[in-house]
């Protein structure tokens, strides 16, 4: 049974001038799902496709929370709330960065 009833967000990333695609994988390759964005474009010396795993312990409410972070523009360190885990803190893992909780042991 999906653990998720997200399963795929449209939206415009100012952060990189493109339309992304969000979804959740349950069925990652690693046994654990995944929050995976696919832009339409690859942002400047970023990628098209990117990837984290998601908490156990987190809910459809955590992911909506997570993508609806206000952006961080003129930082220098402008990149999608989503990023920020593994851009900021090299985590693999999302976390609630913005509840300032810290990065997970991996």
């Amino acid at each position: 049974m999906a653990r998720f009833n997200l399963k795929e967000i449209k939206l415009f990333v100012p952060e990189y001038a493109t339309e992304a695609t969000i979804r959740v994988n349950e069925g990652h390759s690693s046994g654990k799902p995944h929050l995976e964005t696919t832009y339409a474009k690859a942002p400047t010396g970023g990628q098209k496709n990117v990837a984290a795993a998601i908490p156990d312990d987190w809910t459809d409410s955590d992911l909506l929370e997570l993508l609806s972070q206000p952006h961080r523009n003129g930082t220098g360190r402008d990149w999608p709330a989503w990023e920020i885990p593994a851009s900021d803190h090299a985590s693999p893992w999302l976390f609630r960065f913005w509840k300032g909780e810290k990065p997970p042991k991996s």
